[in-house]
């Protein structure tokens, strides 16, 4: 490209050379404005930032639309409840161990009256009998504790808590997966914001130098050297130019408001490209993450895939949804298998319900015990349970293989528009080498008096418009390496 230095004093020399026929105050502007539009690289912004605009880098954009977007906050509380859960299930396995007390009131009871059936030893065993009870307590007071301990539940609950766990590690894996698609659609977002700047800051120069040939055009035709034709032909290239602008214009409020309302600017809804000053320029360097590559500097396409089989959150989740279906099928297996259970309490109480007549005092008694259950009326319902989870178990086998197939073609598929992207960066180029050899050729035309101060306008517009062309596809590669990396899933999130 012409370094800045020499555009400048092309700038210069161009303002000089159509002072005598143009207004200064119409000419000095376009011709800084061309000057400024040619030179300047593409890593600079082409105008200013508006006055009190928050300046935005990719980065910024990037953090803000993750710590904005109710999606990512949604699943997060999501992925907090599944672990929790996943806690509850795991502790589910130890003993149940209870605590308890309490005091009952007893209703009086009538003493019994003495029984007399003649013969003095019966009636007096039987008269001091009722006398105990009728001196039983009035009141039962008890303090308790109750142990219940699953010794074999048939895997069940080791299952469901293995479940658990992994349906938490799921749910961290479809969070991840979010993020990376927020993280991609913003970075196309901030790119496509990036382009229609480009877009309407060359097509105002290049309006300027439209309006400059323009007033040329008129002036040849004043003196007999350009025809009417030329003249309306050059009314439809400058009206042609304003209509780009009008809508390269209004394809930058929408691609700004786009990226006002994904990182979560609560005036999205009146956002203007005047708000933002977009701060990163697009480069052709390749991002570190892209840097699994051959001896050759290409990009290679197996290990590309190698990594995004291992690294892509979907294909992780995948690979926990054939697990959870391994644990559901040992589950379901379990339920053929009796369970057996221990349980045992401790209790001090008063009175003792084990004690003859009852005594008011307290006592501490104990109770052990083992019950084995199998229910053999569930038996048929297990056997289909079991068919069940086996069928999903290959499921869950296939779903695996398509998510890992689809993977790879995702990979390739980005890896393929990447690589057409660069050969794209790099044809264009060639363009602006050519136009500027066009420049250069009409400008030494235009010095020895054998072109037109037209024919040197239209020569620099063809190189304004090449170096956006450059820029352009500067956008398409960032975009087409941010789509590479969301696919192979390298870049770590901010």
């Amino acid at each position: 490209m012409i370094r800045a230095t020499q555009l400048r004093l092309f700038a210069v020399a161009l303002a000089l050379a159509l002072a005598p026929t143009l207004a200064p105050a119409r000419l000095l502007p376009a011709a800084y404005l061309a000057a400024q539009t040619v030179a300047a690289p593409a890593a600079q912004p082409a105008t200013p930032a508006p006055a009190g605009a928050t300046s935005l880098t990719i980065d910024d954009a990037i953090k803000a639309a993750l710590a904005n977007d109710p999606g990512i906050r949604s699943g997060s509380w999501d992925l907090l409840s599944a672990r929790a859960k996943a806690e509850d299930a795991k502790f589910r396995m130890l003993p149940s161990l209870s605590a308890s007390t309490g005091y009952t009131q007893l209703s009086p009871e009538p003493t019994p009256s003495a029984v007399s059936t003649g013969d003095p030893t019966v009636d007096g065993v039987v008269n001091y009998l009722l006398e105990d009870f009728s001196k039983s307590p009035s009141n039962s007071r008890d303090v308790r504790l109750d142990l219940q301990y699953p010794i074999f539940a048939g895997f069940r609950l080791r299952e469901a808590a293995e479940i658990a766990k992994l349906q938490s590690l799921g749910k961290a894996d479809a969070l991840e997966l979010a993020k990376r698609a927020l993280v991609f659609e913003t970075k196309r977002a901030y790119w496509e914001a990036v382009r229609a700047t480009a877009n309407v800051d060359s097509l105002g120069t290049s309006l300027e130098l439209e309006n400059l040939r323009r007033g040329e055009i008129n002036s040849l035709a004043e003196q007999g050297m350009a025809t009417t034709a030329d003249q309306l032909d050059e009314e439809a290239r400058y009206d042609q130019t304003e209509l780009s602008l009008d809508e390269a214009r209004s394809m930058k409020a929408m691609a700004f408001l786009a990226l006002s309302s994904l990182i979560g600017d609560q005036t999205a809804a009146s956002a203007s490209p005047d708000d933002y000053a977009l701060a990163s320029a697009p480069n052709e360097t390749v991002e570190p993450a892209l840097g699994v590559a051959d001896n050759g500097g290409t990009l290679d396409e197996g290990k590309l895939i190698e990594e995004a089989l291992g690294n892509r959150p979907d294909a992780r989740a995948a690979s926990v949804a054939l697990n959870a279906s391994l644990h559901a099928q040992t589950a379901a297996r379990g339920d053929l298998l009796p369970s057996v259970l221990l349980s045992g309490s401790i209790a001090y109480q008063d009175p003792d319900p084990r004690v003859i007549p009852p005594v008011d005092a307290f006592d501490l008694t104990w109770s052990v015990g083992i019950r084995l259950r199998y229910d053999i009326g569930g038996v048929p319902g297990a056997l289909e349970r079991g068919k069940a989870a086996a069928a999903d178990v290959e499921k869950a086998r296939a779903d695996l293989q398509r998510q890992r197939n689809g993977i790879a073609l995702d990979v390739r598929r980005c890896l393929l528009a990447f690589k057409r992207a660069r050969t794209s960066l790099d044809l264009t180029k060639g363009m602006v080498t050519q136009a500027e050899e066009n420049l250069r050729v009409a400008q030494a035309k235009y010095d020895n008096g054998i072109a037109k101060r037209s024919e040197l306008l239209q020569s620099q517009i063809a190189v304004l418009r090449a170096n956006f062309a450059v820029e352009n596809k500067l956008v398409d590669l960032e975009i087409a390496q941010a789509d590479l990396a969301r696919a192979a899933a390298l870049e770590p999130l901010l």
